[in-house]
C-alpha cells in the first residue's frame, strides 16, 4: 500500500564448512573476491564460514586453516578484515605492505594477499552507502569519496572498529527482533561506514582536514562553490552563516576560512555584494513615476539604512543609487 512503511527483509544468515581447499577457494573467490591461490594440502584442511547478511552489509567469521597465497582481483565490496586467531594475515598492493591485525582490502587495484591458518571476522559494506555516509559529512560528492591506504589511521582506531564491529556483530545484528526495526538497521549501516570512514585514510578525511581540498579546476573548491551557489539563489531570503555553512555541508568558521582563501572575502560579504548587484538591477529597472524608490529597493534587499546603502552603492558602480534610477 502506497504510504506504508515496510520492515526490512529478515537477516540471511548461514554456515558453511568444508574440507576441500578447492570448494573453500570457490567460496572465497564467489563472496570476497576473485582469489587465484596456489595449490593448498588438502590433508588435514578445515574450512568454516558463519555470516550474516543484511542489506548493504554482511558480516561473517572465516576459519581457513591452509596456508595461502594469492593474487586477488579488487572486491566490489569494501571488505574489513580482522584477525581473530592465527596468522599472520597480509596484504601487498602497489602501496606497500600491511600486516597487521586490521586491514581494508584494497578497492583501488589488485593485490597479493596470504595467510597461515588463520581466523578472521570480515565485515562487507556496499560502497554506496558508504560513499553516501562520506559524502554528507564532508561536503564532497559521493564519487570522490574513495579510500586510499589498507592501513588504519591508528591503533586507537583501529581498537575502535574492533570494538564496535564486535559488539554489533554479537548484539545487534544476531538479533532478528532488532534487525527488523528500519531504525536499527539504518543505524548498523551508518554505524558502520562512518567507522569505516574514520578508520582508514580516504578523501572524505583529508576534506575533513583541509576543506580546501578537492576543488575544480581552478582550486576552489566544492564546498565553496554549494555557498555561492546557495547564496545566488536564496539571497531574497532572510539566511545567515548557519544556513549557508548547512548548504555547503561543512562548518561555519571553515567555510569562512576557505572563502578567505578562495573569494577573499567572507561568505556574508559575497552575499552582500549578491544583494546589491540585485538592487543595482531592481533600480536599473525601476521607474520613479511608478513610485519606485531608493530606500524601498535598497531595503527590498536587505540594506536597512539608506545613507549607508547610498556610499556602499557608489563606491561599486561610480554613482549614487538615485542616479541610476533616474537614468
Amino acid at each position: 500500500m502506497e504510504g506504508v512503511a515496510t520492515r526490512p527483509q529478515p537477516v540471511t544468515r548461514y554456515r558453511w564448512a568444508s574440507t576441500d581447499p578447492d570448494a573453500a577457494t570457490e567460496y572465497l573467490r564467489e563472496t570476497y573476491t576473485d582469489l587465484r591461490p596456489g595449490r593448498i594440502d588438502p590433508h588435514g584442511f578445515s574450512f568454516w564460514t558463519e555470516v550474516a547478511a543484511a542489506g548493504p552489509v554482511v558480516m561473517g567469521t572465516v576459519r581457513h586453516s591452509g596456508p595461502v597465497r594469492a593474487w586477488c582481483e579488487p572486491p566490489e565490496a569494501l571488505v574489513v578484515v580482522q584477525t581473530l586467531g592465527g596468522g599472520p594475515h597480509r596484504i601487498r598492493d602497489g602501496r606497500g605492505e600491511v600486516t597487521g591485525s586490521l586491514k581494508l582490502t584494497p578497492s583501488w587495484s589488485a593485490f597479493e594477499t596470504g595467510w597461515e591458518d588463520v581466523t578472521v571476522l570480515a565485515t562487507a559494506l556496499d560502497p554506496a552507502e558508504v560513499a553516501r555516509v562520506g559524502s554528507g559529512f564532508s561536503g564532497l560528492d559521493p564519487a570522490a569519496i574513495t579510500f586510499t591506504s589498507a592501513a588504519p589511521v591508528s591503533a586507537p582506531l583501529a581498537g575502535y572498529w574492533s570494538r564496535l564491529s564486535h559488539h554489533l556483530q554479537d548484539e545487534v545484528i544476531a538479533s532478528d527482533a532488532l534487525m527488523s526495526e528500519p531504525l536499527v538497521r539504518a543505524t548498523v549501516v551508518q554505524q558502520l561506514a562512518s567507522a569505516l570512514l574514520a578508520t582508514f585514510p580516504n578523501t572524505a578525511l583529508e576534506a575533513l582536514t583541509d576543506p580546501f581540498a578537492h576543488g575544480d579546476g581552478n582550486g576552489e573548491p566544492a564546498t565553496v562553490r554549494r555557498a555561492v551557489d546557495y547564496m545566488d539563489t536564496h539571497a531574497h531570503q532572510d539566511i545567515g552563516l548557519t544556513e549557508i555553512a548547512e548548504a555547503a555541508r561543512i562548518g561555519a568558521r571553515s567555510l569562512q576560512l576557505a572563502f578567505r582563501r578562495h573569494r577573499d572575502m567572507t561568505p556574508l560579504e559575497y552575499l552582500r555584494r549578491v544583494r546589491l548587484e540585485h538592487a543595482h538591477r531592481d533600480l536599473r529597472d525601476g521607474d520613479p513615476t511608478r513610485g519606485d524608490r531608493v530606500e524601498a529597493i535598497a531595503a527590498r534587499w536587505g540594506f536597512a539604512h539608506p545613507g549607508r546603502f547610498s556610499v556602499v552603492y557608489r563606491e561599486h558602480y561610480g554613482r549614487s543609487p538615485s542616479a541610476t534610477l533616474r537614468q
